[in-house]
């Protein structure tokens, strides 16, 4: 049995894995009845088994891929005599969701034959092993493009949803630099004023808002999490002076950057201490 762990510097993604492996079961090996916290695919390379879910029992031979919801309590069980060899990958992220819904995965249908590669494109994933988290993802959106088969913006690649989804997908890339709306409407090549009034009817805060929330929270966990020094820290989200940066999170979280790390060591020492 393989088991590998995604290590992801990111704090948030719309979409990414948690951990994909491999097993070549036993004999009538079993698993559960236990839930998942996410999204969990198992694909059968050979052999084949059973999954019990939602009152349901599939018959599950190569080829074939099944899904577990997650919070959704599943039981799997390879066969007594040809037992399969399966491999599986676990995701989680906003966009999850939405991708599932154009699979033809349903609460109804939670197994599908693959007719475009999915199986070649987990494998390619399986074999990484140990990777870093870019090299994952280069590998796992070939991987949602199979599952998907180009259906995510067949019907709604124009909506509003979709354009502020981006939107976000391009703050959460460029988030290390300074980011101007105007730059933002240029990449979606629509109007600077319709972004704005499209996202804050959606997000309920303006473009700009949000752009300045995640700077602060990504540097919040860096001050957290890292010995970086302030400079360091507003260099990180796109800050070139570190007086507008202090200003900026001051107004955010009500405390300098320093106080911030200050409060966060204190409390840690306490709970050592307790």
């Amino acid at each position: 049995m393989k088991l590998y762990y995604a290590k992801s510097p990111l704090i948030s993604s719309d979409i990414y894995p948690m951990q994909y492996g491999e097993q070549q079961c036993d004999n009538g090996y079993s698993f559960g009845p236990a839930a998942r916290n996410f999204y969990l695919i198992h694909y059968i390379y050979s052999g084949h088994g059973e999954l019990h879910i939602n009152k349901k029992v599939y018959q599950v031979h190569a080829g074939q891929f099944f899904l577990i919801y997650p919070k959704q309590t599943a039981y799997y069980k390879a066969d007594d005599h040809d037992p399969w060899l399966y491999r599986w990958i676990e995701f989680d992220g906003s966009f999850s969701e939405k991708m599932m819904s154009v699979t033809g995965f349903s609460n109804e249908n939670h197994v599908i034959n693959d007719d475009n590669g999915v199986g070649n494109a987990l494998k390619n994933i399986i074999d990484l092993g140990w990777t870093d988290f870019e090299t994952i993802m280069s590998h796992f959106w070939p991987f949602i493009a199979a599952l998907t088969k180009g259906k995510l913006l067949t019907k709604d690649e124009n909506t509003a949803e979709t354009y502020v989804s981006y939107a976000k997908n391009y703050i959460r890339s460029n988030v290390h630099k300074r980011i101007a709306v105007s730059e933002i409407a240029h990449f979606l090549n629509i109007d600077r004023s319709h972004l704005a009034r499209i996202f804050k009817s959606i997000c309920g805060i303006s473009t700009q808002q949000f752009i300045i929330s995640l700077k602060m929270e990504m540097a919040s966990q860096s001050l957290k999490k890292s010995s970086m020094t302030i400079k360091e820290v507003a260099n990180s989200v796109g800050y070139d002076n570190q007086m507008e940066f202090s200003k900026q999170f001051k107004k955010h979280f009500n405390m300098t950057p320093t106080q911030w790390r200050e409060r966060v060591f204190y409390q840690q020492s306490i709970n050592n201490y307790e």
